[in-house]
């Protein structure tokens, strides 16, 4: 296996937060090249536009922390990720909008209300779950400590009424708050074009976002989100990491792949380790059968990154104690097509596709259903 990019490895564990937060796929791309283009335009060092990029590649590194009890409360986890992501306390009249649609996943079951009496408790417990996830993950992932530690921000506001600590202002990092600024912008960006992206980075500047970070954005706004207009933003993003890029051999891909399994095993209560289980059973039987060791590490490769595509399935289906309806078993069929097509989107991983998604695929031709 040649020595391989590791931000398109990033590029795939993006891809698997997305899915598993509710959000655009690609929206982590997106906001990548344009955060790292903004910290370009504000004239930061080869270092901070790498804590940039890193931080926004990877913002949501940690959403799988909380994703079981998020379920249990609001029935789909990734729906409720996508609907806090866009949320706005600061804006009164905004919030009080988005609160009357929240929930719309499933109506009727008074979710509005459940987020309402347990924000002020679960919010912080959440979010500093995922904090935790992001730091031991980024630490494996060999992130640069400004990546880290803009990683502990990303739920926090400018305003201090974000979570988990309700940090505000200059107490937040600098790298985060320019990612706040293009997450917002790109949001805005896929709803009403550039447009749009300039309306909200104006109505959130005092509020969510740093007003002097809005005020450069919006300067450049133009040129910073047209570099979106791309056939390929996996391959934007490997092009857009300050250089000189990282890269990485068959011991280091281990690692990555291990630590991108932890992310997607965190999505039922049950699955903690199943990835790296399957490696290593997998990677047994292929040296007792004889295997090379190149095609082993491309087994253990795979079998580590078999089911990324479960982030795209809500935990509440993972953990569901009982038998699947039709439309779940259907959902829960998907996952290994999803599992194909992270991998396809990212050529450093893309010859690992085949072996990945076909382990649900049985010798014999036959295809049972999930129960």
């Amino acid at each position: 296996m040649p020595r391989l990019r590791v931000a398109g490895v990033f590029a795939a564990l993006s891809l698997t937060t997305d899915l598993a937060s509710g959000v655009p796929f690609e929206k982590g791309l997106r906001t990548c090249v344009v955060a790292t283009a903004f910290a370009g335009a504000l004239g930061w060092s080869r270092d901070e536009r790498l804590a940039v990029f890193h931080t926004a590649l990877l913002r949501s590194v940690g959403c799988t922390s909380h994703a079981p009890e998020n379920a249990a409360l609001f029935v789909d986890d990734t729906a409720f990720q996508a609907a806090l992501k866009r949320l706005d306390p600061g804006d009164p009249a905004v919030f009080t909008a988005q609160l009357a649609r929240f929930g719309d996943w499933a109506p009727g079951r008074g979710l509005a209300q459940r987020f309402t009496a347990v924000a002020a408790t679960e919010g912080p417990r959440a979010a500093r779950a995922g904090c935790e996830v992001s730091r031991a993950l980024g630490g494996r992932l060999g992130l640069p400590a400004a990546a880290i530690d803009a990683l502990d921000d990303v739920y926090e506001r400018w305003d201090g009424l974000g979570i988990p600590d309700g940090r505000s202002g200059e107490q937040l990092s600098t790298v985060g708050r320019a990612v706040h600024v293009a997450e917002q912008a790109v949001f805005a960006h896929a709803d009403g074009g550039v447009a749009g992206a300039r309306a909200e980075v104006t109505r959130r500047a005092g509020g969510h976002l740093d007003p002097d970070l809005a005020s450069a954005f919006l300067r450049d706004a133009d040129a910073l989100l047209a570099v979106l207009e791309v056939p390929d933003l996996a391959a934007a993003v490997v092009a857009a990491e300050p250089g000189p890029g990282a890269v990485v051999g068959p011991d280091g891909l281990d690692g990555l792949c291990a630590a991108l399994a932890v992310v997607v095993d965190l999505k039922g209560t049950h699955l903690l380790g199943h990835s790296g289980h399957v490696a290593a059973v997998a990677d047994a039987a292929a040296g007792a059968a004889g295997i090379a060791d190149g095609e082993r590490a491309t087994l253990r490769a795979a079998a580590h990154l078999h089911d990324l595509g479960r982030a795209a399935v809500s935990s509440e289906v993972w953990d569901r104690p009982g038998p699947l309806g039709a439309a779940d078993r259907e959902r829960v069929r998907l996952h290994a097509y999803w599992t194909d097509r992270i991998l396809r989107r990212c050529p450093a991983l893309a010859p690992l596709a085949d072996l990945a998604a076909a382990h649900h695929e049985r010798v014999d031709g036959s295809e049972p259903l999930p129960t």
